[in-house]
């Protein structure tokens, strides 16, 4: 590899890994923002399950006072046998009687169902209040982490640029201004091996006398994409 294609190579590297350090900083937010997000959706389905189990313990509640309301009515309805004044008006009690009471079994069922139900969604409530944590402290330790790195990645950019600074001395003066127009559009892709015949950046075939100018430690800007090129591995 020619002192140029080596020069080229390694301003590409700069660039690449400034690029990376900009991702970095750029995704943190996103993935604080993310986890927070996650984290109140936890929320909300915590909520949803209280909801319903508070929506279940309404339901046993009124059950219950009609499981009274019938039980007091049982009572009363006995207290009337005793006074009724005719077999047929005796039987009409009884039948009342056990029309109740055979409610009251129904709602005691349906009591029981309940509070079946009230107990496992309970447990799921459980199960969502420790997921809600858990996506609450991960949001926090992202949160944390991007803080603690934060003006690491901001130092290690400006060792990038200054580096970068440095290595763009090998782009003569009249090139300059290309290869800055070049940066502004392409980022890091403003460079670009060669792979065997072909610029990496748009596979297009590089001519031969480009070929021979690349050998030769020249700089050569790819007439398909305009990227600059450089030779990855020795000179054919």
């Amino acid at each position: 590899m020619s002192t140029t294609a080596a020069s080229l190579k390694a301003l590409h590297h700069l660039y690449l890994r400034l690029y990376d350090v900009d991702q970095k900083l750029e995704q943190g937010p996103k993935r604080i923002k993310l986890k927070e997000q996650f984290a109140l959706i936890q929320e909300e389905k915590l909520k949803e399950v209280q909801d319903q189990v508070l929506q279940l313990k309404k339901q046993v509640q009124q059950k219950n006072l009609d499981l009274q309301s019938n039980e007091a009515k049982i009572l009363d309805l006995k207290g009337k046998l005793n006074s009724a004044s005719s077999n047929k008006e005796f039987d009409i009690i009884k039948g009342q009687i056990a029309a109740d009471e055979m409610a009251n079994s129904v709602l005691e069922d349906e009591i029981l169902e309940l509070m079946d139900k009230i107990d496992k969604k309970e447990e799921e409530v459980q199960s969502w209040v420790k997921q809600k944590d858990a996506a609450h402290a991960e949001a926090k330790k992202t949160a944390q982490d991007f803080e603690s790195a934060r003006n690491r990645l901001n130092e290690e950019i400006e060792e990038c640029k200054a580096t970068i600074a440095d290595a763009e001395q090998i782009i003569p003066e009249s090139l300059k201004v290309m290869f800055a127009r070049l940066v502004r559009s392409h980022g890091a892709g403003a460079l670009a091996p060669v792979e065997g015949r072909f610029c990496s950046a748009c596979n297009v075939m590089i001519e031969p006398q480009l070929r021979v100018e690349l050998n030769s430690g020249r700089l050569v800007f790819c007439k398909s994409c305009g990227r600059l090129l450089y030779l990855e591995d020795t000179p054919e």
